[in-house]
């Protein structure tokens, strides 16, 4: 009969290793016992019993230890004031997109832009050629000179004869009609400044500038090609603000107010929560499933997000806020059968160890999340980090997490 057959391996490597060192032991005593007495000694009960004298006092001496415990981080079950929410699904919109298209026809000589340009505010687009309308400029300019030079003469002819008639050399009818030509004059004056700024503004829109800061997403024109002003040269969006359209239903549509604060994820950020406010409620609703478009509008500064993007909208509702049980979000370990769980850990004659504790959970806040049912206290302490390979019975060496602020974090991120 084996060795083998009256021990069974712990799983433990290091202690594995130890009971094999014993048992080669007690083989090399059996057989200098059978060289001394002459005689195979087939009584392996008293080998058992020796093995069992020399793992006693292996134990006692500290040789055989238990597993170390396992670092964990720690949070606790908390019971905190929770404002009623709904969950919603959006997309993401431009806040403000635009066609942009030239003032003028004429034939494209200079592009400044291609798809995926960030343009300011002014920021030149594209030029037209405009030396006709130069031209033009400075036909006007000409035309100009010419009635201001024909302005300043019926003021000196009307001046003169001014001077005559008061010494009766000039009839009142002549000077009547020197006051007329410097009316004249001076309309003509001003039709030709109006003519002129006219001329300089055909040219100023020989050129197209972005309105607003953004992105142009989209380019209908190339260099040295025709372009019309029904014809959109580019499309420009702005990615410094966003809006979510998301849609409510009626039930929830009269206790959205304007200006609530949303808290939105998106799957290309999974970890991360950005926060935003309702902008407005469209009070026109779908006639078969009853439900209302909801604006959300959320800032970009740093343009990670786009337009097109699915957004998970949580928006907070009027009405009272009720007490609940919360525990950290990461705390919940959801298993492959769908149910979820968090590992409390408890406290005896200074040894801490980890036990599970099934739960279901309800409401988000921030980084916690509201629990529905399940055997846990407030105060009771819970597994933050370190919970993907406990087991029941663990040993634990617990550590505390620091402290954090739900909507410090969100409004960070």
């Amino acid at each position: 009969m084996a060795m083998s057959g009256y021990f069974r391996l712990t799983g433990h490597a290091e202690t594995d290793i130890l009971y094999r060192n014993m048992l080669a032991r007690v083989a090399s005593f059996d057989r200098l016992t059978n060289q001394v007495n002459g005689i195979e000694m087939k009584q392996y009960p008293a080998r058992f019993l020796s093995v069992c004298v020399i793992v006693t006092s292996l134990w006692s001496a500290g040789a055989v230890s238990q597993p170390a415990p396992k670092p964990v981080t720690l949070d606790e079950v908390k019971r905190e004031s929770l404002s009623e929410r709904v969950n919603l699904t959006g997309n993401t919109i431009a806040w403000r997109s635009a066609e942009l298209s030239v003032r003028v026809d004429g034939l494209v000589t200079d592009l400044r832009v291609d798809e995926g340009s960030v343009v300011a505010a002014g920021d030149p687009i594209l030029v037209l050629d405009s030396r006709l309308a130069e031209h033009d400029v400075e036909s006007a300019r000409a035309r100009l000179r010419e009635a201001r030079a024909r302005h300043e003469d019926t003021i000196r002819v009307r001046d003169e004869l001014r001077r005559l008639q008061q010494s009766r050399h000039a009839s009142e009818t002549e000077l009547e009609s020197a006051i007329a030509q410097v009316d004249i004059a001076a309309a003509s004056l001003s039709g030709a400044r109006a003519a002129l700024a006219r001329a300089e503004e055909v040219v100023a829109r020989h050129g197209l500038a972005a309105p607003f800061a953004g992105m142009v997403v989209t380019k209908h024109v190339e260099l040295g090609e025709w372009v019309t002003r029904d014809q959109a040269a580019v499309v420009l969006v702005a990615l410094d603000k966003l809006r979510i359209r998301a849609i409510v239903p009626q039930r929830d549509y009269p206790r959205v107010e304007t200006g609530a604060k949303a808290a939105i994820r998106f799957d290309a950020f999974p970890e991360r929560t950005f926060e935003g406010r309702v902008e407005a409620r469209i009070a026109r609703g779908d006639d078969r499933s009853r439900t209302f478009p909801l604006l959300i509008d959320l800032p970009n500064p740093d343009r990670l997000l786009a337009p097109g993007m699915s957004a998970r909208v949580e928006v907070e509702l009027t009405g009272n806020h009720h007490e609940v049980v919360t525990v950290p979000r990461d705390a919940v370990v959801t298993k492959s059968d769908g149910r979820r769980e968090v590992w409390r850990v408890r406290t005896e004659d200074g040894d801490s160890k980890a036990e599970p504790v099934r739960i279901e959970i309800g409401r988000a806040n921030g980084d916690r999340v509201e629990v529905l049912s399940g055997q846990l206290e407030t105060g009771d302490r819970i597994v933050l980090l370190g919970n993907e390979r406990l087991r029941p019975g663990d040993r634990v060496e617990p550590r505390t997490a620091q402290p954090t602020n739900s909507a410090s974090t969100a409004a960070t991120e």
